[in-house]
């Protein structure tokens, strides 16, 4: 089965003035499918920061850092950037705390479950969240029959504009090594700082319209079908 995918029509009209002076009404139906993301990694990376960030459209930066205790839930509609796609994806983000005490094993799975998409999310002025970004995919995946394909996903580098020139730079991971380390991984690389409005909307338009894309696949390509209709 297709990566839990759920899909609605909605169907919008548009009045017209026809032949006599009567009204007439054009049905163009949109499809609409709905996704899953779980937003992982350590602490103070800025999951919930870029969550908020694009859910708002780049208006509001979280002003102080409020440690995130529970999974928390944000819901947008992407439009689907492909030639007369006339669809939408409905994604769900499940910002997920990075603290040890609050990601238990069993309370993860309970987030994990049924994911479609995961966005791997990690300081580039801390190795060390770097490194465990190889755990929480771990995570992830392990709760997937291993005889079935891998949850795919984004590996997101925040904080970018801690790079700055040689000497000012506080960062302590290179985007070469990251590009590597999300190639091995079947994952797709971005970099934003969320801070400046940088690169967050991009991650989740790429997911947006992979699992379009995915779901045409599956399907046999809806829009052609409500073409016809």
């Amino acid at each position: 089965a297709f990566r839990a995918a759920f899909c609605i029509q909605i169907m919008s009209s548009k009045a017209d003035e026809g032949s006599g002076g009567l009204m007439q009404t054009n049905f163009r139906p949109t499809l609409m499918v709905r996704c899953k993301v779980v937003v992982v990694g350590d602490a103070c990376v800025g999951k919930t920061a870029i969550a908020q960030m694009f859910e708002s459209n780049l208006q509001h930066y979280p002003s102080k850092y409020n440690m995130t205790t529970s999974v928390e839930l944000i819901v947008k509609r992407v439009p689907i950037q492909k030639e007369e796609a006339h669809a939408m994806a409905e994604l769900y983000l499940f910002d997920c705390p990075g603290q040890s005490i609050f990601n238990q094993v069993g309370t993860n799975s309970r987030n994990f479950e049924n994911a479609a998409f995961v966005v791997v999310v990690f300081d580039v002025a801390s190795r060390e969240s770097f490194q465990s970004c190889g755990r929480w995919l771990q995570q992830i995946r392990s709760t997937r029959p291993s005889s079935g394909p891998q949850i795919p996903g984004v590996l997101l580098a925040n904080k970018i504009d801690l790079r700055g020139d040689s000497l000012s730079s506080r960062a302590e991971v290179t985007a070469k090594e990251a590009q590597v380390f999300a190639e091995e991984n079947g994952l797709k690389y971005f970099e934003c700082s969320a801070s400046q409005g940088l690169g967050v909307n991009e991650p989740f338009q790429y997911i947006a319209n992979d699992f379009h894309e995915g779901y045409e696949e599956a399907s046999g390509s809806p829009e052609n079908m409500m073409d016809e209709m």
